[in-house]
């Protein structure tokens, strides 16, 4: 297996836009090729060799440096795997369709937005609309899986149509907002207006919350599908461990009615 290393020659001058760094676009260039190629940094252009020193050999494995103003990596990724030694910045992953990004420290703000396959693990914490919608856009992430060890900001799962999102912390205001399909696993405490406009999908989470008007309370149930749903998370790597042990017991509601939906809240126990 070949990997292709970047290493930072030094702090980034600006913001980054790290998105041409793909394994499938690298694959069929050289080295020199590689540290040739314009970046976008800031409203002006940097090449690669600039900012990086390379090593190894263009294949199915990216391994990058980390830092706060690397933005849009792994953004439009398809196959092959990146490896991000730190943080990331904005945007991590966003419109991913296959692959794997792993993330050893936190990430930016829309991680995972408008995802369609792929895995992207994090282990830090991620900013707000992860795994949401980009701007002007009706669809959030539609396939796919988004594993957070640690906590994420406002509006994760905006606008989810598919796939799952699993958050080992907590989580801010209005997650699954507008949701219409999907899991999202909250593993720490929910914020204010979870399942805001909920339509479809499925919200799990332990301990307690104060749901929204909208959602009915439909007592405890006992719903064989979690045990199932426990058993399949045990199989997959880099599920956060707060988000694991479900029973098959869960208090259940039911909304947005306010929007027709018919979503569910499951209090796990």
């Amino acid at each position: 297996m070949s990997v292709l290393s970047f290493r930072l020659k030094g702090p980034l001058p600006g913001r980054v836009d790290a998105s041409p760094l793909l394994p499938h676009r690298l694959a069929a260039l050289t080295v020199t090729e590689i540290a040739a190629l314009p970046l976008r940094l800031g409203r002006g252009h940097v090449v690669v060799g600039e900012l990086f020193d390379l090593s190894g050999g263009p294949g199915d494995t990216v391994e990058i440096e980390g830092d706060g103003r690397l933005d849009f990596v792994g953004a439009g990724q398809s196959s092959g795997t990146i490896r991000i030694a730190g943080a990331v910045g904005h945007r991590a992953g966003t419109g991913m369709s296959g692959g794997v990004l792993v993330v050893e420290g936190s990430a930016g703000l829309a991680a995972g937005a408008a995802m369609r396959g792929g895995v992207l693990t994090i282990g830090g914490d991620a900013g707000n609309e992860l795994g949401g919608a980009l701007p002007g856009e009706r669809t959030g992430m539609m396939g796919g899986r988004i594993l957070v060890r640690g906590s994420c900001g406002d509006r994760v799962g905006e606008r989810m149509r598919r796939g799952l999102i699993a958050v080992g912390g907590d989580t801010g205001a209005y997650a699954a907002l507008h949701m219409n399909a999907g899991s999202l696993l909250i593993g720490g405490r929910p914020g204010a207006a979870t399942g805001h406009g909920m339509r479809n999908g499925t919200i799990l989470f332990r301990g307690e919350i104060d749901p929204l008007p909208g959602f009915a309370d439909c007592g405890l149930n006992q719903l064989p599908f979690l045990s199932l749903l426990d058993n399949h998370l045990s199989e997959l790597d880099g599920v956060p461990p707060a988000c694991r042990g479900l029973t098959g017991r869960a208090r259940r509601w039911l909304g947005d009615r306010g929007f027709g939906g018919r979503g569910e809240l499951l209090s796990c126990l």
